[in-house]
């Protein structure tokens, strides 16, 4: 019986075809999986924008001026630390008074706290210049603080005058306690006034202020 025999040509050429279907097909899937792996990588990106763009949306709510109660500051310096401030302050003697208010993590420097009482003329040795707040507590749960807030609108501020309020059960258990420290070192309604408003606004949150 006569044995065939096959041509080595014909198995490279068939040879030659597997591997370029093999190598086509190779380039499909390197192709195909690039492509997902990039539209995964892009997914998360898209959401991560979202987010940042949405809280950035929300910390640029502001506190309206409509019934809110409305101060003006006598400042000297905003810095990015309090220390940064306190080193401000404890090299100027004319500072010695001041208080430092966070707001935000900003530190503002300021050295008089004004109400409705017309602002004399300031003749200081450093620059300054007068800055407006609105202060809001309509988030404020406790009647104590806002009870507070509407205090410090009285023109004259002083240690008598707290002395004289009726019911202090309304206001914060620590007022009369405050009053005694700030006084001791200053008569003047515009300092006591900084010194309580600072106190109250950083111990609480719910106070919200806006330039």
């Amino acid at each position: 019986m006569p044995i065939r025999r096959r041509n080595p040509r014909n198995k490279m050429v068939l040879a030659g075809i597997q591997g370029g279907v093999i190598g086509v097909v190779g380039v499909l899937l390197f192709g195909f999986a690039l492509n997902f792996a990039n539209d995964q990588k892009e997914k998360p990106e898209v959401v991560e924008t979202e987010t940042i763009e949405k809280e950035e949306v929300e910390k640029k709510v502001e506190v309206t001026t409509d019934g809110v109660l409305t101060l003006k500051a006598q400042q000297f310096g905003m810095f990015t630390t309090k220390e940064s401030a306190m080193a401000f302050v404890s090299e100027q003697p004319s500072l010695e008074k001041a208080g430092i208010l966070n707001v935000e993590n900003q530190f503002y420097v300021w050295s008089q706290l004004f109400a409705d009482e017309a602002i004399a003329e300031q003749t200081n040795v450093l620059p300054a210049f007068m800055k407006t707040l609105y202060v809001s507590t309509d988030s404020c749960e406790s009647k104590k603080v806002k009870n507070m807030m509407q205090l410090l609108q009285e023109e004259k501020l002083s240690k008598k005058y707290f002395d004289s309020v009726k019911k202090k059960e309304d206001y914060p258990d620590d007022m009369m306690s405050i009053v005694q420290a700030v006084t001791a070192f200053t008569d003047v309604s515009s300092v006591i006034r900084l010194h309580i408003f600072t106190h109250y606004a950083e111990q609480n949150e719910c106070v919200k202020l806006n330039f």
